[in-house]
């Protein structure tokens, strides 16, 4: 029987493993392809987030109008918030099968309902009068004004993370502020 000489046996071990350089660069290789992936992840979340934040905004909107179609007036929300121990959910309760106060970021909702109303630069005239605000993923109120003469003005497209901290703004069910096609 002949017996490998140790030459042999130390090219065949060298093959079976991985060399440090080869370790090193995919490890380099994965992390280059993580950072790549992880503002696309967020990009996608954010925007999942958004959308369906401004359906629940829609969704407030048409609870509201419901509401005022069976009863003939709209309840009330002077000032703005809405948490659950607000009349304004009791009455708006039936509307909804489940109900959302805050965005999907965790920041309430604000909603004014009737005239009088001045956010934004809008000044509501009419008790039908609906303006349902997301302060967007920061949850800092923007200062953004509505123009009367450019109402397209307040519509913009995402370009990038900062396009998720503005605020989004309903009025009367149509987007004031916000996102042209989220």
């Amino acid at each position: 029987m002949r017996m490998p000489n140790s030459k042999s046996r130390t090219c065949a071990d060298s093959r079976r493993g991985f060399t440090l350089s080869g370790l090193v660069l995919g490890l380099a290789s994965a992390g280059l392809l993580v950072m790549l992936f992880i503002p696309l992840y967020q990009n996608a979340k954010n925007t999942a987030t958004l959308r369906a934040t401004i359906a629940v905004m829609e969704m407030w909107d048409k609870a509201i109008k419901a509401y005022e179609s069976d009863f003939g007036v709209t309840p009330t929300n002077p000032n703005g918030r809405i948490h659950y121990k607000k009349p304004i959910l009791r009455e708006l309760m039936p509307y909804f099968e489940r109900v959302r106060v805050a965005d999907l970021w965790g920041t309430p909702y604000r909603i004014w309902i009737g005239p009088g109303i001045k956010k934004y630069g809008i000044k509501t005239t009419g008790p039908g009068d609906i303006l349902i605000v997301s302060l967007g993923k920061e949850g800092n109120q923007e200062n953004w004004s509505y123009d009367p003469e450019r109402p397209q003005a307040g519509l913009y497209s995402l370009r990038g993370s900062e396009d998720f901290e503005k605020d989004i703004v309903l009025w009367n069910g149509r987007m004031v502020r916000g996102p042209i096609n989220p």
